[in-house]
């Protein structure tokens, strides 16, 4: 009989790690449905109790963090390798540096381990090992979506958990053609809850040999938010902007975005301006500060692989 978690808000029998910061799983109780684990006496072994795994947040997690105060959900949308992972990188390694996010400065965050695998790509602390780009987020991660948190304080001392979705692009490239797809769920339940929207333009698939395609998978993440986005913040970015797109070509995008967006503001970002990333992500913050939140955060409905372990994971929350 494999042995699993019998705690319904933890999935460590599933390869995660464990809810409550066990370091080996079977050093839990819970560990075992049919026998109890016998807990480790060992006072003298490294250990810790955490309502939190540190990894990226699933909805599960939320339970812990949205009853304490106001959060902002920031739905991030782009195409694959379109530089969603990278924006939201270079905006957290500015708050370690001791930046502000919109006028916001750090004040926690229960994914500091995904922020942190995130960032090591980044980093120039190896002279061996050059840094490069995060890695692609992978299509088939389990938790729908994958939640950046951080915790923000701004003005007057006001508080706000900021969740940012990190989800691949392919999700909402089959969104854009196909709103029902089934692969395309986590895209639903982004477009659905989020308070504030980014949208990732690539300028280097712009202007590359592929700029037809990527003008036309633009064009219709556009026109296909903007009949769902009412008057939420939006804010496109034309990311790695150290490539120029022919002005016809940004013509285009923009004219969509007047048309199905009016509201939408623009900035350009490149990794060759870290501060470009971070001014983005704090327009967005500091659009969706104040912005009261209509509906609470709910778990998706899904019926289709690759979800299904999704729903079965979270039917007893």
């Amino acid at each position: 009989m494999n042995q699993r978690c019998t705690n319904p808000n933890c999935y460590a029998h599933d390869g995660e790690l464990c809810a409550l910061g066990e370091r080996d799983p079977s050093d839990c109780a819970a560990w075992s449905a049919a026998e109890p684990a016998t807990v480790n006496a060992d006072t003298s072994a490294p250990s810790a109790r955490v309502p939190w795994s540190g990894g990226a947040l699933g909805l599960t997690d939320l339970a812990n963090l949205t009853p304490r105060g106001r959060h902002i959900l920031v739905g991030v949308l782009g195409a694959h390798d379109a530089g969603k992972t990278t924006l939201l990188t270079g905006a957290y390694l500015h708050l370690l540096r001791g930046g502000e996010l919109g006028g916001a400065q750090f004040a926690g965050s229960h994914s500091l381990s995904a922020w942190e695998s995130l960032a090591t790509s980044l980093r120039f602390d190896d002279a061996a090992r050059s840094p490069t780009f995060p890695p692609h987020t992978p299509r088939g991660i389990h938790r729908v979506p994958g939640l950046l948190h951080l915790a923000l304080r701004g003005p007057e001392d006001a508080h706000r958990d900021v969740f940012l979705t990190d989800a691949p692009g392919e999700w909402f490239t089959r969104w854009a053609i196909r709103q029902d797809a089934p692969e395309a769920e986590g895209a639903r339940w982004t477009e659905r809850h989020a308070d504030a929207f980014v949208v990732v333009a690539d300028c280097q698939r712009l202007s590359g040999s592929e700029r037809g395609k990527a003008r036309n998978d633009t064009r219709q993440l556009i026109e296909r938010l903007g009949n769902k986005v009412g008057r939420r913040p939006t804010l496109l970015v034309w990311a790695k902007n150290d490539h120029r797109p022919k002005d016809a070509m940004e013509r285009a995008i923009r004219v969509a975005l007047r048309q199905h967006i009016p509201h939408a503001e623009e900035i350009s970002t490149t990794t060759n301006q870290p501060e470009t990333l971070m001014a983005a992500v704090g327009q967005i913050i500091q659009a969706a500060w104040k912005v009261p939140r209509a509906t609470p955060l709910q778990e998706p409905v899904l019926h289709h692989t690759p979800f299904s372990t999704y729903r079965r994971r979270h039917a007893q929350t």
